[in-house]
């Protein structure tokens, strides 16, 4: 059974920060999503990375470690503090990216968390529903896995960001493609039968499907997450990164099998500014059952 979790939460935010004043106000928060840790924004009091780590709690996952940034101090302090009474179900730790160099090379700096065992990894920017994780949990133990989310079930503000998402060609249940920042998005559509609760089949015909970074692992990724080649840059002036899709594609042309999950939900999303108030008014209207779970685990810290 998989216990493990990587969260990849040592990006920069820099798409964050045009207007970030607008929509934070207190000051450690502020500073902390200025230096990248933008699940450091709170919500209902509480920092959005806060509902993630419930959910996996609510999974069953037992131990989990938060690729940060040897700088981001918020979440450290944070959990260092605080994470055993708050979440005394899960066992939380830190990994460091020691220079920011791309998804793969995130992942990689979890190798000795991760060990000999299988793993889920999702972003710390994304909010996944506790189903769409647990799914990913009953993945056969030699193969890897990822929850390809149904484009239908997303808000009309995250459809509009579809050209900076991947989205991907499924074939008898498994991954066999993924298109990055599709220029048409919507040419990309699936037929095919994919996985689902307790690895159950469901048919879908004519969807479009993405990737949203939500996988599960078996512990020979690492070795891919080694090995992949950098990217070519994406834009001019910058250069390519060690992308954690480019190690799939690697693990894939080694003979590794990924199942492809069933997803259809809306996913939460923090890139912009302005998404914390989105993100929020979900939150209030979506999420009142987490706000209350947190508020009676905060009152017995």
């Amino acid at each position: 059974m998989v216990s493990k979790a990587v969260i990849l939460a040592a990006g920069s935010a820099s798409r964050m920060q045009k207007d970030l004043e607008k929509y934070i106000s207190n000051a450690d928060e502020l500073s902390a999503v200025k230096k990248g840790e933008k699940m450091a924004a709170r919500f209902d009091n509480f920092p959005f990375l806060d509902y993630q780590i419930l959910n996996l709690v609510e999974t069953g996952l037992k131990n989990v470690s938060l690729v940060l940034k040897p700088e981001d101090t918020f979440f450290t302090d944070h959990y260092e503090r605080h994470g055993a009474l708050l979440f005394p179900e899960i066992n939380i730790t830190f990994s460091f990216q020691n220079i920011s160099d791309g998804t793969a090379h995130a992942v990689l700096s979890a190798d000795r968390f991760v060990a000999d065992d299988r793993f889920i990894v999702l972003n710390g920017d994304n909010y996944y529903s506790v189903e769409s994780i647990k799914m990913l949990l009953h993945t056969p133990e030699n193969c890897s896995s990822f929850v390809a989310f149904d484009t239908s079930g997303f808000s009309e503000r995250v459809n509009k960001k579809l050209q900076t998402f991947a989205v991907v060609e499924i074939s008898d249940g498994k991954l066999r493609n993924i298109i990055e920042k599709p220029q048409v998005p919507e040419q990309y559509q699936t037929s095919d039968s994919l996985y689902t609760v307790k690895n159950r089949s469901i048919r879908v015909v004519d969807r479009m499907l993405t990737s949203m970074n939500l996988w599960c692992f078996t512990p020979d990724m690492i070795d891919a997450c080694r090995n992949v080649k950098r990217h070519k840059p994406r834009k001019p002036g910058k250069p390519g990164e060690f992308e954690l899709t480019d190690a799939v594609e690697l693990w894939m042309s080694k003979g590794g099998d990924v199942l492809a999950y069933y997803g259809c939900e809306n996913i939460l999303d923090l890139t912009n500014a302005g998404d914390i108030e989105i993100v929020g008014h979900s939150i209030r209207k979506n999420l009142t059952d987490k706000i209350l779970e947190l508020e009676q685990r905060y009152e017995r810290m």
